[in-house]
């Protein structure tokens, strides 16, 4: 705390903080807006430049940072799924903890879950009351033990994947235990949720799950049909293949009983990405022949970060041979899509998560949230400044100074 309080004094007068101290405790200024920004802690191992660097974080960038993933041990408690990256030689957990050194109103949270997680082992854990308990008493003494200021539950998804039926009611008979232990001690208990209105319907009791929640992070993305080329986060349905749009799943969540101040609207920085047969027609909905190719950095097939989208994209590479990539923006749907030979993407770019925030904004939703900023363009190589989609998010929340 002593760091934070000569950050508000002047040579001799204590002049006008942001952040003011009372009794030892860090009052923060109200925000309109949350900007929850997710954190994959395996970038770090990624190559050349798009491999990233808990320094790089900015922390008055983000109200909510959450550091991604923790999975579950063979006891149902909470454990780290990488001890070299986060708790022994790179002391994840710790550097990401100092950040609020900078920005002590900055909150982070560990998520616990994500896809390759799976749902079995959170389905076993929830169903009985005994392994509720264990698990919120064992996660709590792991969030104060590195000091994390609350847990992020992203069980993709209830009732899925080798879950029951049961999941729904168990997953919220499991968000009020957690919620009963972690209330004494002021840790924030959150959610990601899915974006689609199946699995909403089968996994999550709304009503119930947003009362003891402190807010939910949507996945508003993720639309596309994988036997089509087809929009990833298209914002209405013009262009939809599969029928679903984030219109349509905050429409959903509105008529829910969850009230829209704890909808937090997801925005993802990777692009989905197609194998497709080269033709006249090239628009949304062309079939897919597979899984798009792996970029240099994130390495997976489907699926580039927008730092290797930019990098694809600079209009000002003439000395590349053969035909560059076609660039198509649907102005309605919000969302953009490019095609070169056999490869077919889709993505946001600066000027459609302009739309987007703006259509939070309007819907009055609780804030934002990035799938991942480890993603966006960190090193400012493509628009001559760092993350430039965070800071267009930030810049139309009235968070920064425009450009």
């Amino acid at each position: 705390m002593r760091s934070s309080l000569l950050s508000c004094l002047g040579v001799t007068l204590l002049l006008h903080c942001s952040v003011l101290l009372v009794y030892g405790q860090v009052k923060c200024p109200e925000k309109p807006y949350r900007v929850v920004c997710y954190f994959a802690s395996w970038s770090n191992y990624r190559d050349g430049n798009g491999a990233f660097n808990i320094s790089y974080i900015v922390p008055d960038h983000c109200t909510h940072l959450v550091y991604t993933f923790a999975g579950l041990n063979i006891d149902g408690g909470v454990d780290s799924l990488d001890y070299y990256n986060d708790i022994n030689t790179n002391k994840g957990y710790q550097r990401i903890m100092a950040l609020k050194e900078e920005n002590p109103c900055l909150k982070v949270l560990l998520a616990i879950g994500g896809w390759n997680e799976g749902s079995e082992k959170y389905s076993l854990m929830a169903e009985q009351e005994r392994y509720r308990e264990a698990f919120a008493d064992q996660s709590l003494r792991y969030l104060v033990h590195f000091g994390f200021d609350g847990l992020d539950l992203d069980w993709e998804y209830p009732t899925m994947r080798n879950g029951i039926p049961e999941d729904r009611e168990n997953f919220v008979l499991l968000v009020q235990t957690l919620r009963r232990k972690y209330a004494p001690r002021r840790k924030l208990l959150t959610a990601a949720i899915s974006a689609s209105k199946q699995i909403l319907q089968a996994g999550y009791d709304l009503p119930r799950l947003c009362e003891e929640l402190d807010f939910v992070n949507v996945m508003t993305y993720d639309y596309a049909d994988g036997k089509k080329a087809s929009l990833n986060a298209p914002l209405y349905g013009d262009y939809s293949t599969t029928g679903e749009t984030i219109d349509s799943t905050i429409s959903y969540l509105s008529k829910s009983g969850c009230p829209m101040a704890k909808v937090t609207f997801g925005i993802t920085t990777h692009a989905k990405t197609y194998t497709v047969t080269p033709g006249r027609l090239m628009a949304p909905g062309i079939a897919a022949n597979g899984p798009g190719q792996p970029g240099p950095y994130t390495r997976a097939a489907g699926s580039l970060g927008y730092n290797e989208v930019c990098e694809m994209l600079k209009p000002n590479r003439t000395a590349t041979t053969g035909p560059q990539w076609v660039v198509k923006a649907l102005a309605q749907s919000a969302v953009k899509y490019a095609y070169r030979e056999d490869q077919w993407m889709t993505f946001d770019g600066v000027e459609t998560i302009t739309t987007k925030v703006r259509y939070a904004m309007d819907k009055k939703l609780g804030g934002i949230m990035f799938w991942t900023i480890d993603t966006d363009d960190f090193q400012g190589d493509c628009h001559g400044e760092a993350y430039p989609l965070l800071m267009t998010a930030l810049r139309t929340l009235g968070y920064a100074k425009k450009v």
